[in-house]
């Protein structure tokens, strides 16, 4: 765990002088959130970049109906070094998912025989 940084607001004070100290006493927070971050490969080890990356939590209850064991939270896509980055609570089970599909391209629609017919 690390601890919760603080921004301190001076301004109550009397301006600093020159060659002036002031002795604060300031106490940190423990820290309650955490990051997970990867990369997205390709098998040649090539980054993917625009992949989908889904992130759930396991759900802490079950309702006996209920047969997803897990909860959508939130989703990114990864940069051109195929690299995610998820700011999460600590002390939570997460699951990531990583969805990429690339269309085929297209070829240009031809119907042969209206295309004779044009000539």
């Amino acid at each position: 765990m690390g601890w919760k940084l603080e921004r301190i607001d001076l301004s109550g004070y009397d301006r600093i002088k020159p060659n002036e100290e002031i002795d604060l006493c300031i106490v940190l927070e423990e820290e309650k959130r955490a990051a997970i971050h990867g990369e997205v490969k390709f098998p040649n080890g090539k980054p993917v970049e625009g992949a989908v990356v889904k992130l759930f939590k396991k759900k802490e209850s079950k309702d006996c109906y209920d047969t997803c064991e897990l909860e959508p939270v939130t989703f990114t896509f990864t940069d051109k070094c195929g690299q995610f980055l998820f700011g999460v609570k600590a002390d939570k089970d997460y699951v990531i998912k990583v969805f990429f599909y690339k269309p085929e391209k297209k070829k240009p629609y031809s119907d042969k025989k209206y295309d004779d017919d044009k000539k």
